[in-house]
């Protein structure tokens, strides 16, 4: 049994229900827990006030786990004990339920970070690459572009870069007790570049941002599948559930089929 922190980012104060109920009711059987919230309209000021929380209460409620939760995302129940339950499983620091986004390209905020770049990801997953059942249900960068590169046409991506695997924090664990753990924080990066000959806007968003400290710091980054979500906006996404383009079509450079 472990001792976890879920922490709530907030705008407005507000949470969806089933975000509630998955932290107050339905987060864990098997460890225990503390609850923190944070409301402002500065998303990575919410992330980070929370983080310096966790930190600073590391030793004295023997906090091993920091778990975070998006207002408007609403896991299974259980879903902590998922996900410490996949980490100890695979050694992992870091991992991260994989969340569609709130559109209907089937595209998820998991991806895949280009060689070299601070901003540009080689591509983000899909519903249908994570889907297929040969797709490991947990995987690091390793095991993603494995499975990339072995998925059947129109879903197959050879090539991808084994850099960086990009992972969410609006449902995902981190552990507390690496001696990194002060060496990582929130942060959304903005630039401009020239892209095919024009200047264009490039940003990096806080949680990529968070999973790139982690594995620059040694840590082990992973994405999983076992921990259902619905992502709520002006529709109901479910991360178990297919649609959308076979692959980010956006993402790579060749679109052949």
């Amino acid at each position: 049994m472990s001792k976890v922190l879920i922490a709530v980012p907030t705008y407005g104060q507000s949470l969806t229900w089933g975000a509630a109920r998955a932290v107050w009711f339905h987060a864990t059987r098997e460890h225990r827990f503390d609850v923190a919230q944070s409301s402002t309209s500065l998303i990575t000021m919410n992330c980070n006030t929370l983080w310096c929380t966790a930190l600073n209460m590391r030793a004295s409620h023997e906090l091993q786990w920091f778990a975070m939760l998006h207002s408007d995302v609403e896991p299974v129940e259980w879903w902590i004990d998922k996900l410490i339950a996949e980490a100890e499983k695979h050694g992992a620091d870091m991992m991260s339920a994989v969340i569609p986004l709130k559109n209907f390209t089937g595209s998820t905020s998991t991806g895949i970070a280009s060689a070299g770049n601070a901003f540009n990801q080689f591509c983000r997953l899909t519903q249908s690459q994570i889907r297929h059942p040969s797709f490991p249900e947990t995987f690091g960068i390793n095991e993603a572009a494995d499975a990339l590169a072995a998925l059947p046409e129109p879903l197959r991506v050879v090539g991808a870069p084994r850099e960086q695997l990009l992972v969410n924090t609006g449902c995902f664990v981190v552990r507390l007790t690496r001696p990194w753990a002060e060496k990582v924080w929130f942060e959304q990066t903005d630039g401009i570049e020239i892209r095919n000959g024009l200047w264009s806007p490039m940003s990096q968003p806080e949680d990529w941002n968070f999973a790139r400290r982690v594995s620059a710091n040694s840590g082990k980054v992973m994405a999983t599948r076992v921990v259902k979500v619905i992502h709520r906006g002006e529709a109901e996404y479910h991360s178990d559930q297919i649609w959308g383009q076979p692959r980010d079509l956006a993402g790579i450079p060749d679109l052949r089929f």
